[in-house]
Protein backbone atom coordinates (compact mmCIF):
# COMPACT_ATOMS: atom_id res chain seq x y z
CA UNK A 1 0.00 0.00 0.00
CA UNK A 2 2.73 2.37 0.04
CA UNK A 3 4.58 3.77 -2.59
CA UNK A 4 7.99 5.92 -3.27
CA UNK A 5 8.47 7.83 -5.62
CA UNK A 6 5.30 6.67 -7.94
CA UNK A 7 6.09 3.20 -7.74
CA UNK A 8 5.09 0.38 -5.68
CA UNK A 9 6.68 -0.97 -2.50
CA UNK A 10 8.30 -3.91 -3.59
CA UNK A 11 8.80 -2.89 -7.43
CA UNK A 12 12.11 -0.92 -7.44
CA UNK A 13 14.86 -3.64 -6.67
CA UNK A 14 15.23 -7.42 -7.08
CA UNK A 15 13.37 -8.85 -4.05
CA UNK A 16 11.34 -7.07 -1.33
CA UNK A 17 10.50 -8.80 1.71
CA UNK A 18 6.81 -7.98 3.58
CA UNK A 19 5.86 -9.07 7.15
CA UNK A 20 2.55 -10.16 8.04
CA UNK A 21 2.85 -10.10 11.74
CA UNK A 22 -0.21 -9.24 13.24
CA UNK A 23 0.14 -4.92 13.64
CA UNK A 24 1.46 -5.23 10.00
CA UNK A 25 -0.95 -3.46 7.35
CA UNK A 26 -1.99 -7.35 5.92
CA UNK A 27 -1.54 -9.89 8.45
CA UNK A 28 -1.94 -14.14 8.32
CA UNK A 29 -0.57 -13.87 12.17
CA UNK A 30 2.81 -14.33 11.28
CA UNK A 31 5.37 -15.00 8.84
CA UNK A 32 5.45 -13.02 5.60
CA UNK A 33 6.45 -13.19 1.57
CA UNK A 34 9.51 -12.70 -0.55
CA UNK A 35 8.12 -10.93 -3.89
CA UNK A 36 10.94 -11.06 -6.91
CA UNK A 37 11.16 -10.35 -10.54
CA UNK A 38 13.90 -13.17 -11.17
CA UNK A 39 12.87 -16.27 -12.03
CA UNK A 40 16.72 -17.14 -10.82
CA UNK A 41 15.76 -16.04 -7.66
CA UNK A 42 12.31 -17.35 -7.14
CA UNK A 43 13.79 -20.61 -7.90
CA UNK A 44 16.58 -20.26 -4.99
CA UNK A 45 13.64 -19.12 -2.64
CA UNK A 46 11.39 -21.39 -3.02
CA UNK A 47 14.31 -24.27 -2.27
CA UNK A 48 15.32 -22.55 0.55
CA UNK A 49 11.80 -22.16 1.71
CA UNK A 50 10.89 -26.15 1.67
CA UNK A 51 14.27 -27.81 3.44
CA UNK A 52 16.07 -27.47 -0.54
CA UNK A 53 14.54 -30.56 -1.94
CA UNK A 54 14.16 -30.52 -5.47
CA UNK A 55 10.72 -31.74 -5.86
CA UNK A 56 7.81 -29.98 -3.76
CA UNK A 57 5.78 -32.04 -2.12
CA UNK A 58 2.73 -31.08 -3.75
CA UNK A 59 4.22 -32.14 -7.06
CA UNK A 60 5.43 -35.43 -5.03
CA UNK A 61 1.94 -36.38 -3.73
CA UNK A 62 0.08 -35.24 -7.44
CA UNK A 63 2.09 -37.90 -9.46
CA UNK A 64 1.26 -40.78 -10.62
CA UNK A 65 4.48 -42.94 -10.88
CA UNK A 66 6.89 -43.04 -7.73
CA UNK A 67 9.07 -39.72 -7.77
CA UNK A 68 11.80 -39.06 -5.27
CA UNK A 69 13.11 -35.40 -4.10
CA UNK A 70 16.60 -34.40 -3.56
CA UNK A 71 17.95 -32.00 -1.13
CA UNK A 72 20.21 -29.69 -3.28
CA UNK A 73 21.12 -27.36 -1.02
CA UNK A 74 20.69 -26.37 2.51
CA UNK A 75 17.19 -25.24 3.08
CA UNK A 76 14.75 -24.67 6.09
CA UNK A 77 11.31 -25.15 6.71
CA UNK A 78 9.74 -21.46 6.15
CA UNK A 79 6.81 -22.02 4.71
CA UNK A 80 3.40 -20.26 4.82
CA UNK A 81 0.69 -22.60 6.10
CA UNK A 82 -2.46 -23.02 3.40
CA UNK A 83 -4.64 -21.75 6.13
CA UNK A 84 -2.40 -18.48 6.59
CA UNK A 85 -2.24 -17.88 3.10
CA UNK A 86 -6.02 -17.92 2.50
CA UNK A 87 -6.25 -15.72 5.24
CA UNK A 88 -3.76 -12.98 3.32
CA UNK A 89 -5.63 -13.60 0.80
CA UNK A 90 -9.08 -12.17 2.09
CA UNK A 91 -7.17 -9.53 3.55
CA UNK A 92 -5.44 -8.63 0.34
CA UNK A 93 -9.29 -7.65 -1.08
CA UNK A 94 -9.41 -4.92 1.57
CA UNK A 95 -6.31 -3.57 1.24
CA UNK A 96 -7.54 0.08 -0.68
CA UNK A 97 -10.24 0.28 2.33
CA UNK A 98 -6.97 -0.33 5.19
CA UNK A 99 -4.55 2.05 3.97
CA UNK A 100 -7.43 4.47 3.49
CA UNK A 101 -8.25 4.20 6.84
CA UNK A 102 -5.08 4.52 8.83
CA UNK A 103 -4.15 7.52 5.85
CA UNK A 104 -7.05 8.87 7.50
CA UNK A 105 -6.69 8.28 10.99
CA UNK A 106 -2.80 9.51 10.60
CA UNK A 107 -4.16 12.62 9.14
CA UNK A 108 -6.06 13.25 12.47
CA UNK A 109 -3.08 13.01 14.31
CA UNK A 110 -0.84 14.95 12.58
CA UNK A 111 -3.91 17.74 12.67
CA UNK A 112 -4.66 17.51 16.37
CA UNK A 113 -0.69 17.54 17.79
CA UNK A 114 0.84 19.95 14.83
CA UNK A 115 0.41 22.86 17.65
CA UNK A 116 1.40 20.34 20.35
CA UNK A 117 4.48 22.18 22.65
CA UNK A 118 6.94 19.27 23.04
CA UNK A 119 5.60 16.76 20.25
CA UNK A 120 7.13 16.64 16.93
CA UNK A 121 4.59 14.48 14.15
CA UNK A 122 5.46 12.34 11.18
CA UNK A 123 6.65 13.97 8.19
CA UNK A 124 5.90 12.33 4.86
CA UNK A 125 8.15 13.72 1.84
CA UNK A 126 6.47 14.82 -1.44
CA UNK A 127 8.18 11.70 -3.53
CA UNK A 128 6.36 9.45 -0.63
CA UNK A 129 3.18 7.87 -0.25
CA UNK A 130 2.57 5.50 3.26
CA UNK A 131 0.37 2.94 4.32
CA UNK A 132 1.14 4.28 8.21
CA UNK A 133 1.75 0.47 8.93
CA UNK A 134 2.84 2.93 12.22
CA UNK A 135 2.15 6.31 13.37
CA UNK A 136 5.75 7.65 14.94
CA UNK A 137 5.91 11.05 16.75
CA UNK A 138 8.66 11.95 19.03
CA UNK A 139 9.66 14.22 21.93
CA UNK A 140 11.35 17.52 21.66
CA UNK A 141 14.87 18.22 23.65
CA UNK A 142 12.34 20.92 25.81
CA UNK A 143 9.63 17.89 26.81
CA UNK A 144 9.11 17.49 30.33
CA UNK A 145 9.41 13.61 30.59
CA UNK A 146 11.47 11.10 28.97
CA UNK A 147 10.04 8.71 26.42
CA UNK A 148 9.01 6.11 28.74
CA UNK A 149 7.77 8.21 30.86
CA UNK A 150 5.34 9.42 28.80
CA UNK A 151 4.92 5.88 27.65
CA UNK A 152 4.12 4.79 31.30
CA UNK A 153 2.04 8.11 31.72
CA UNK A 154 -0.20 7.17 28.46
CA UNK A 155 -0.33 3.50 29.69
CA UNK A 156 -1.95 4.36 33.28
CA UNK A 157 -4.60 5.78 31.13
CA UNK A 158 -5.35 2.83 29.27
CA UNK A 159 -3.25 3.76 26.11
CA UNK A 160 -0.84 1.31 25.30
CA UNK A 161 2.24 2.76 22.98
CA UNK A 162 5.61 1.01 21.45
CA UNK A 163 8.66 2.68 21.35
CA UNK A 164 9.08 4.23 18.07
CA UNK A 165 13.04 2.94 16.83
CA UNK A 166 14.91 0.33 18.48
CA UNK A 167 18.65 0.00 17.45
CA UNK A 168 20.54 -3.73 16.74
CA UNK A 169 23.81 -2.06 18.07
CA UNK A 170 22.45 -1.20 21.36
CA UNK A 171 20.90 -4.35 21.75
CA UNK A 172 22.15 -7.23 23.81
CA UNK A 173 22.56 -9.66 21.52
CA UNK A 174 24.86 -7.38 19.62
CA UNK A 175 26.01 -4.64 21.73
CA UNK A 176 28.97 -7.16 22.67
CA UNK A 177 29.79 -8.47 19.76
CA UNK A 178 30.32 -5.57 17.51
CA UNK A 179 33.33 -3.04 16.92
CA UNK A 180 32.50 0.04 18.97
CA UNK A 181 29.48 2.05 17.19
CA UNK A 182 28.88 5.08 18.03
CA UNK A 183 25.30 6.08 15.66
CA UNK A 184 24.61 9.75 17.18
CA UNK A 185 21.64 10.66 15.68
CA UNK A 186 19.38 7.57 15.18
CA UNK A 187 20.63 6.74 19.24
CA UNK A 188 18.56 10.33 19.99
CA UNK A 189 15.68 9.27 17.60
CA UNK A 190 15.42 5.84 19.31
CA UNK A 191 15.41 7.52 22.96
CA UNK A 192 12.87 10.33 22.12
CA UNK A 193 10.74 8.17 19.49
CA UNK A 194 7.16 6.21 20.27
CA UNK A 195 4.10 4.85 18.19
CA UNK A 196 0.44 5.60 19.01
CA UNK A 197 -2.33 2.90 18.64
CA UNK A 198 -3.62 3.15 15.16
CA UNK A 199 -5.23 0.21 13.11
CA UNK A 200 -8.30 0.27 10.57
CA UNK A 201 -10.93 -0.80 13.30
CA UNK A 202 -9.90 1.91 15.14
CA UNK A 203 -12.74 3.88 16.18
CA UNK A 204 -13.28 7.58 16.09
CA UNK A 205 -13.75 7.35 19.85
CA UNK A 206 -10.78 5.58 20.56
CA UNK A 207 -9.16 7.57 18.59
CA UNK A 208 -10.24 11.04 20.31
CA UNK A 209 -9.21 9.47 23.31
CA UNK A 210 -5.55 8.82 22.39
CA UNK A 211 -5.59 12.29 20.99
CA UNK A 212 -7.31 13.47 24.27
CA UNK A 213 -4.42 11.86 26.75
CA UNK A 214 -1.86 13.27 24.93
CA UNK A 215 -3.16 16.92 24.91
CA UNK A 216 -4.15 16.57 28.19
CA UNK A 217 -2.63 18.91 31.40
CA UNK A 218 -3.57 16.12 33.75
CA UNK A 219 -1.66 13.17 31.95
CA UNK A 220 2.07 13.29 33.66
CA UNK A 221 0.24 13.60 37.05
CA UNK A 222 -1.72 10.38 36.61
CA UNK A 223 -0.17 7.48 38.66
CA UNK A 224 -0.55 3.62 38.32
Amino acid sequence: GSRYKGKPIGGHTEMACFSFHPRKVITTGEGGMITTNSEKHAHTLRLLRQHGMSISDTVRHSAKQVISEQYVCVGYNSRLTDIQAAIGIEQLKRLDWIVARRQELAGRYSHALKDHPWLQTSVIPAYANTNFQSYAIALTPQAPVLRDELMQALLNVGVATRRGIMLAHSEPAYRDNLISTALAASEVASSQSLLLPLYPQMTDEVHERVIHALCSERLLAVKP
